[in-house]
């Protein structure tokens, strides 16, 4: 059953929080700031990578653990350690101030949860699995990423808007719409039958 509802923010000059130590707290902090986001980072030990898009980005760190008073007027905030009770401790500090929260591989708490995406310069393709299946996320995010590279894509996609500016208003439907009346896939999407294993 599909239960989320899928958006894409606009967070440019925004506050969100990072909380966390690991790659995934730098891959996160990384991915906010390159949208413009305000990026504040909470974190006892970051680690190397963590500590590279820190001094990097000039982000505000903390070197202590999470307090509920660090979501206050943030937009949104991400948990990347695997800690349950911290998990839940800010979803409940988090909905009661209206932020927006994901703990990482922790779904059972979150308000939101992250997209795998493809991008090719002006096209981004987004990939939920409602947090239930981000490796199966991840991979198509690889297939997609390849087909629109190999396409070029993001060439193509410049032109268009390109010719959408030159187009007066009221020719821009039909214009457009030969424009990319040849556009279409090719092949098909291979899958495994079932998993290779079971977890251990």
């Amino acid at each position: 059953m599909v239960t989320s509802f899928p958006i894409a923010l606009h967070l440019e000059g925004k506050a969100c929080l990072v909380v966390g130590s690991t790659e995934e707290a730098a891959e996160r902090a990384r991915s906010l700031a390159d949208v413009g986001a305000k990026v504040e980072v909470v974190s006892e030990k970051p680690g190397l990578g963590l500590s590279a898009v820190i001094s990097a980005r000039g982000l505000p760190h903390h070197r202590r653990p999470f307090q509920a008073e660090d979501l206050d007027g943030k937009w949104l905030a991400v948990l990347t350690d695997r800690d349950l009770e911290l998990s839940r401790f800010m979803a409940e500090e988090a909905e009661a101030r209206r932020v927006l929260v994901c703990a990482t591989d922790q779904p059972q708490d979150n308000s939101y949860s992250h997209m795998a995406q493809a991008r090719a310069g002006l096209v981004t393709l987004a990939i939920s699995t409602n947090g239930r299946a981000p490796a199966l996320g991840r991979r198509l995010r690889e297939e997609f990423a390849r087909v629109l590279l190999e396409a070029g894509l993001a060439r193509f996609a410049d032109e268009i808007a390109e010719l959408r500016e030159r187009t007066p208003e009221e020719q821009r439907r039909e214009v457009m719409a030969k424009a990319v009346a040849e556009v279409h896939f090719e092949g098909h999407l291979k899958l495994q039958r079932r998993p290779t294993s079971d977890p251990p």
